[in-house]
Formats: C-alpha cells, sequence, structure tokens
C-alpha cells in the first residue's frame, strides 16, 4: 500500500493531519506528486518533512521557485518571490541546510514509473504545467491525447485541487460517485486526481489524499485546523489575504 499526496502548498497543519491519518493506516510509503510550496505560510517546514519522501515530483510551483513565475498571476507570484526569500534566508537559518533544501528542490522528477503507475504533477502530456480540468472530460480529442501519452493502466496527477478520475470514454467522475470512495482496478485505464492538501478547490476545505494497492485506490478526506493557517497567511505582509479567506471554502 502507497499514499499519494500532492499540492500542499505551504500549508503545515493540513500536511501534519495528512501525514498522522497516512501513519495511522500503517503506510510507510508515500509519493509527492510536487507543488509542496506556493501560497501557504510555512514552505520550509513542509519541505523539511517531505525530505525523505520518494519519488517526489516537481510542480508548477516549484517549477517557478527554481527558474521564473512566468505566467503566475500576481498573488501566486507574490508567494513564490516570498517562499524564494524563506529558502534563502541565511540570517534566521542554517546556511547548509537552506542548501539542502535547494538541492532537494533541484533533484525532483518531472514524472515517475512505477508498479504500472504513471505519476505525474499536471498531466501525462505535459508532467508539470498541463490543467486537466473536470470538464476536459467532455472533450474528445483532448481525451484521446491525454490517453495515448501514457501506456501504463493509470495515470496519477494533482495540479488542479479537484480529485476524481477521468475514464476514456469521456467521462470524470467524482469521488462520491465511486462506491465506498474507491476506484477497483479491474484493468480499466484512467488518470486520478488526488486532489489538494493544503488547498482544495472542490468545495470542500478537507485535505484530500489517495491511497492505493494492486487492487484498487481509495480518496481520502482529513480535516485540519484551516484556522490556524489562516492567522499566519495574515500576519506575513507579503502573502494576499485571499490566500487565506479561500481555505475555509475549499476553493
Amino acid at each position: 500500500m502507497k499514499a499519494v499526496i500532492s499540492d500542499i502548498h505551504g500549508n503545515l497543519e493540513a500536511l501534519n493531519a495528512v501525514l498522522k491519518d497516512i501513519a495511522s493506516r500503517r503506510i510507510q510509503e508515500v509519493v509527492c506528486l510536487g507543488d509542496v510550496v506556493g501560497y501557504g505560510p510555512n514552505p520550509r517546514e513542509c519541505l523539511e518533512l517531505l525530505l525523505k519522501c520518494r519519488p517526489a515530483l516537481k510542480g508548477n510551483h516549484e517549477h517557478a521557485l527554481l527558474y521564473d513565475p512566468d505566467g503566475f498571476n500576481e498573488k501566486a507570484e507574490a508567494a513564490i518571490l516570498w517562499t524564494r526569500d524563506q529558502l534563502n534566508d541565511a540570517a534566521s537559518y542554517d546556511r547548509d541546510r537552506n542548501y539542502e533544501l535547494w538541492d532537494f528542490l533541484g533533484a525532483l522528477e518531472d514524472a515517475v514509473r512505477l508498479d504500472g503507475v504513471l505519476f505525474v504533477h499536471a498531466s501525462p502530456v505535459d508532467p508539470v504545467m498541463e490543467y486537466v480540468l473536470p470538464r476536459d472530460a467532455a472533450d474528445a480529442v483532448k481525451m484521446k491525447r491525454l490517453f495515448s501519452a501514457f501506456t501504463e493502466e493509470l495515470c496519477l496527477c494533482g495540479h488542479t485541487h479537484v480529485p476524481g478520475v477521468f475514464l476514456p470514454d469521456c467521462r470524470f467522475l467524482t469521488p462520491k460517485e465511486l462506491p465506498g470512495g474507491q476506484f477497483i482496478r479491474d484493468g480499466r485505464r484512467a488518470i486520478l486526481n488526488v486532489g489538494s492538501v493544503g488547498q482544495p478547490r472542490d468545495g470542500d476545505p478537507r485535505a484530500s489524499y489517495v491511497t492505493f494497492d494492486r487492487t484498487a485506490v481509495w480518496f481520502h478526506r482529513v480535516p485540519y485546523d484551516y484556522r490556524k493557517t489562516q492567522e499566519k497567511i495574515r500576519l506575513i505582509p507579503a502573502l494576499p489575504a485571499m490566500l487565506a479567506d479561500r481555505l475555509e471554502k475549499g476553493r
């Protein structure tokens, strides 16, 4: 059994709640699909918790942090620039530890294939950047292109912060539409979005992640103290207040 997390976005309270839930299931292997940083108030602490996570993938926010936040909106760019300052802060943190965090970021992979599953942050076509939204399920041309881009049974991704299952026949199933919140692995091919740990956008403020083995994929939601995260964000002038407000709405 493995757990798959994505889109933590510097939300330490959500990450701790999810890791505790994973531990309660006696799962030791955790795959991270990226976007550990961005938006939230605790990028360093979240990276510290995930240094031993293997495999760990690069999200678009790590790409922006390492290179340039080109194409980011004003709020997302402000959060990335603040995060960069936090990771470079040699006055408050050990310089060698800063280097270790940057080395971890620089070593993140774009895509990983493991046990018949393709892991990406965004999509099988563009592992770091492309959005695959629920409405895209109705686009037969896009679905064909996506499913033609990988040969594995399953592709697990994040990026949109909306959990669910894309099927080749142009359907998108939410976790609530799956019996028991599980997708049975019976040979069907699928693209599964694991949702977001730190900033869900499906109207449910609880943290989202999945577990899987050779028989099924299970979707999980975990409540956490989002008000504490909101308070931290509001105390940081460089982080827009909207990033705090959206947490309680799951948007």
